[in-house]
């Protein structure tokens, strides 16, 4: 079963995310990654499942912001806002760790969010301790870049990253899609995944290219537009 990206009429070229998968999706800043992520949620809240964004790079008060002029409806998303306060690359093992902040709905972010001290096995943590709690069928983590800042000394950030990407392989019936910029070293990362994208940008054009996929595809790049309503297939 595939599980659509949202994008009207790709599934002409290309059928999505394998149910009950782990997915990336990675490309240069600012080429779009973000809103795939988002149509991927919309998508899958307008058919009435329950949808999960976890914000690790911008707040959500940040996205709801960055996206106010598109002709969406955010405020069908549940959100983990765990942005670091610090953004440091390194926590001291001798600082508290705070647990992450519990599932909200994107309508109820009102305001500009605190940021938390957290760690990368806390989130974890946290993000378990959820799922077991609520199901949710699709899971997008935003970013993989940023995830490697939630490490603390002592730790081997890729290790840690790999780790945490693996933790979603045995979530059920859960479709995760991690997105993740294309100059960090993914080359682990992508073996594990069950699906790899990358989009490009040039100018106003973008570019969808499967890199891998468990489907015969009648096409591996597939050119698309930016609509108020999000990416469309040209």
């Amino acid at each position: 079963m595939s599980v659509s990206l949202g994008i009207p009429d790709l599934n002409n070229y290309y059928p999505g995310l394998r149910d009950n998968s782990i997915n990336i999706l990675y490309g240069k800043p600012g080429s779009g990654k973000t809103i795939i992520g988002l149509q991927f949620l919309i998508d899958g809240a307008l058919k009435g499942e329950e949808v999960l964004y976890v914000s690790l790079d911008e707040s959500a008060y940040e996205i709801k912001k960055d996206f106010e002029n598109m002709e969406w409806n955010l405020d069908i998303i549940n959100v983990i806002d765990a942005v670091p306060t610090s953004k440091k690359k390194e926590i001291a093992p001798y600082r508290e760790v705070t647990q992450v902040t519990d599932v909200i709905r994107m309508r109820d972010v009102k305001v500009k969010g605190t940021g938390r001290e957290i760690d990368i096995f806390n989130l974890r943590s946290t993000i378990k301790n959820i799922m077991e709690r609520r199901r949710f069928t699709r899971v997008v983590i935003d970013s993989l870049t940023s995830l490697k800042l939630f490490y603390t000394m002592g730790v081997d950030p890729e290790e840690a990253s790999l780790s945490f990407v693996d933790f979603f392989r045995y979530i059920e019936n859960t479709t995760a899609l991690f997105i993740a910029e294309d100059f960090d070293d993914l080359n682990n990362i992508m073996r594990m995944m069950d699906s790899v994208m990358r989009l490009d940008k040039d100018e106003n054009d973008y570019t969808l290219e499967i890199v891998k996929s468990s489907y015969i595809l009648k096409k591996t790049n597939i050119s698309l537009s930016l609509k108020n309503k999000g990416f469309i297939v040209e």
